[in-house]
C-alpha cells in the first residue's frame, strides 16, 4: 500500500510505538481534523501487516 497520511500514522503509532487503534483515531482527529472510523483503521492495519509478512 502507498504511504499516505493514514497508513504512515498507523505504521508509526501502532506498529512502532505499540499504541491502540483508538489512539491513532484520536491522533488523526486532533492533529489533522480527520474523522476516521476504527473499522477502517483496523482493515488498513491488517493490510499493512499482511504486506510485511509477504515481504519477510
Amino acid at each position: 500500500m502507498e504511504k499516505d497520511l493514514i497508513n504512515a500514522s498507523l505504521h508509526s503509532l501502532c506498529i512502532q510505538n505499540a499504541k491502540s487503534i483508538t489512539e491513532v483515531a484520536q491522533y488523526l482527529q486532533m492533529k489533522y481534523r480527520m474523522d476516521v472510523e476504527v473499522q477502517v483503521l483496523q482493515s488498513r492495519l491488517n493490510k499493512i501487516l499482511q504486506e510485511e509478512k509477504a515481504v519477510a
